[in-house]
C-alpha cells in the first residue's frame, strides 16, 4: 500500500515539528573536535569532499554541516550531545549503502562510525563480538580466521549494523537465519547521549527493535555480540535457461526451496538485459556439501534441461570474501516484495510480463526470488522487530542504471513500481534494507510489528533527534 504525502501528514506520520537548528560557531566546532578522540570533518577541511561521500553517487550533491568520525563510543555520545544542544539533524552512517541516501543528510551532522570495526572471537562461547561500524568484509575476513562466521550478505563494503537492524538476508540464510537472528546483545548510544548494553534480559524492547526495527532509528549501535557458525567448505552452483521455460523454471523453483535442505540456498532471478534480451538464470550454495545433489533435485523439480551448468565447491570463507571483495562506488535502484506463500502460475506469469516488458524498452532490470524457507520460517513471529518470519520468497527488485540524471533514476523506479502493482495481489509487504524513496506507509516494511516499534521509538527519542529516511 502505498500513501500520498497528504494521507502520510494526516495521519502524523510524517512532517513532525522540530526546532530549527542553530548554527554552530567556530568555536563551538573546535571544542566539540577537542573533546573527540576521532576527528570532525567540515566543509572547506581537505576530507571533507571524501569522507561525506556514500557508496552512490547519486548522493554526491548533499553536505552535511560535519561529518563526525567516531573513533569510540565516547566520541558517538559526545557528537550527539552536541548534536542536540545545537539542535542539529543526526544520521549514522557504518557502510554507507543506504540505497536512498540515509545515511547523510543536508545541513545534518553523520556520525561516521566505521572506524569501530574492530572484530573479535570466544571460542568458548563461539561468540563474534563486532564493532558497530564494521563491513561485511571486515566480519568474514577476522572470523574466517577461527574457521567460523555470521550470516550475513554478499557486498563487502556493507556496514554489519545497516544490514542487522534492518534484518540481514544472505546466502546463508536458509541455514542459521537472518543476521538479527543470530545477535545476543548489542551496545548503544540512544539520542539521550547514554551507553547502554543490551540483550534479552536487559532493555528487552530495545533489544528488539535494533534486531530488524530499522538502522539509526533507535540507536546508534557501536558493538554486537552474534553468535558464530562452522565454516567449512560450500559448493556452488549457476544454472541458465531458456526464456521460453521461464515459467516451468520458476514453479520448480519455488516448490523445490519448500522442500530443499537448509544448507542449500538458492535464487531465482530474471533478467531483463541491456539491449532487450531476458535471461533466467538460477544461483545457489549448498553449505558443507556439495552443489551436485541440489542441482539434480532442481533439474528434476523445473522438468527443463539448463541451457548451462557451472558446479563448484570451495573454501566457505574464500567464497565470502571473494564474492563480497568489490567495493566500486555504484547506483542501485532497489525494492522488493515479500510473499507468504509460493506464487501461483498466474503469478508468476505477472512477475514474468513485468520483466518481459522491460526487456523490450532495452533498458536494464532484474527480478529476484530470493530463499526464505528454512531456519527464518522456524523463528516465531515477533521473535525479533523483523515482521516476515514465516515468508516462502522475497522478490528483489533492481535497476543498474547506466547513469543517474533525474530522468533515469524516474525511469527505474517507474519499472520497480508497476512491479509491485503487478504482484500487488501476492505481496504481503517489503524488505526495509530495500527502502525505495517515499512518502512510503511504514507497515509496508514493519508490518504487524509498526505500533510497538512507535512506542519504543517514542521512548528512546522524543525529540527524533536521530533522523531516518521515513517515519514511524
Amino acid at each position: 500500500m502505498r500513501l500520498s504525502r497528504r494521507a502520510l501528514l494526516s495521519a502524523g506520520l510524517i512532517g513532525v515539528a522540530v526546532p530549527p537548528p542553530t548554527t554552530p560557531t567556530d568555536a563551538d566546532w573546535k571544542a566539540l573536535a577537542a573533546g573527540l578522540e576521532g576527528q570532525v570533518d567540515r566543509p572547506g577541511t581537505a576530507v571533507y569532499d571524501s569522507s561525506r561521500l556514500l557508496y552512490s553517487p547519486r548522493f554526491d550533491d548533499i553536505r552535511p554541516a560535519a561529518v563526525v568520525r567516531c573513533a569510540t563510543p565516547a566520541d558517538v555520545a559526545e557528537a550527539i550531545g552536541f548534536a542536540a544542544r545545537m539542535r542539529l539533524p543526526v544520521v549514522p552512517r557504518g557502510g554507507g549503502h543506504s540505497y536512498i541516501g540515509a545515511s547523510t543528510i543536508s545541513g545534518g551532522l553523520v556520525l561516521d562510525v566505521r572506524p569501530l570495526n574492530r572484530v573479535g572471537y570466544d571460542a568458548a562461547t563461539r561468540t563474534a563480538t563486532i564493532g558497530g561500524g564494521a563491513t561485511v568484509i571486515d566480519v568474514y575476513t577476522a572470523l574466517g580466521r577461527h574457521g567460523v562466521s555470521v550470516p550475513a550478505g554478499t557486498c563487502g563494503s556493507v556496514g554489519i549494523s545497516g544490514l542487522t537492524c534492518g534484518g540481514g538476508i544472505g546466502p546463508v540464510t536458509s541455514a542459521y537465519g537472518l543476521t538479527c537472528d543470530n545477535v545476543t546483545a548489542a551496545d548503544v548510544v540512544t539520542a539521550d547521549g547514554r551507553h547502554r548494553t543490551v540483550d534479552a534480559a536487559r532493555e528487552p524492547d530495545l533489544f528488539w527493535a535494533l534486531r530488524g526495527g530499522g538502522g539509526g532509528r533507535f540507536g546508534v549501535v557501536t558493538g554486537w555480540r552474534m553468535r558464530t557458525h562452522p565454516a567449512t567448505t560450500t559448493g556452488t552452483f549457476t544454472l541458465t535457461y531458456r526464456w521460453a521455460d521461464a515459467a516451468a523454471v520458476a514453479a520448480g523453483w519455488l516448490a523445490r526451496i519448500g522442500v530443499a535442505p537448509d544448507n542449500a540456498w538458492s535464487s531465482c532471478q530474471f533478467t531483463a538485459e541491456p539491449g532487450g534480451t531476458p535471461s533466467v538464470r538460477v544461483n545457489g550454495f549448498v553449505l558443507n556439501g556439495d552443489a551436485g545433489p541440489e542441482v539434480a533435485a532442481l533439474a528434476r523439480a523445473t522438468g527443463r534441461e539448463p541451457a548451462s551448468v557451472a558446479v563448484g565447491r570451495e573454501p566457505h570463507v574464500r567464497l565470502l570474501r571473494d564474492r563480497a571483495g568489490g567495493a566500486a562506488r555504484n547506483t542501485h535502484l532497489i525494492g522488493s516484495d515479500i510473499f507468504r506463500q509460493a506464487l501461483p502460475a498466474e503469478g508468476i506469469a505477472a512477475l514474468l510480463a513485468v520483466v518481459r516488458r522491460r526487456a523490450a524498452t532495452g533498458r536494464p532490470g532484474l527480478a529476484k526470488l530470493k530463499r526464505m524457507t528454512g531456519a527464518p520460517a522456524r523463528t516465531a513471529p515477533g521473535t525479533t522487530a523483523f515482521p516476515w518470519h514465516g515468508a516462502h520468497t522475497m522478490l528483489q527488485w533492481l535497476v543498474v542504471p547506466t547513469t543517474v540524471d533525474t530522468a533515469t533514476v524516474a525511469d527505474g523506479y517507474t519499472w520497480i513500481d508497476s512491479g509491485h502493482r503487478a504482484m500487488a495481489r501476492w505481496s504481503v509487504g517489503r524488505y526495509l534494507n530495500y527502502p525505495e524513496p517515499g512518502p512510503t506507509d511504514p507497515a509496508d516494511y514493519h508490518g504487524p510489528n509498526l505500533d510497538r516499534l512507535r512506542r519504543i521509538h517514542a521512548s528512546v527519542d522524543p525529540a527524533r533527534l536521530l533522523r531516518t529516511a521515513y517515519s514511524l
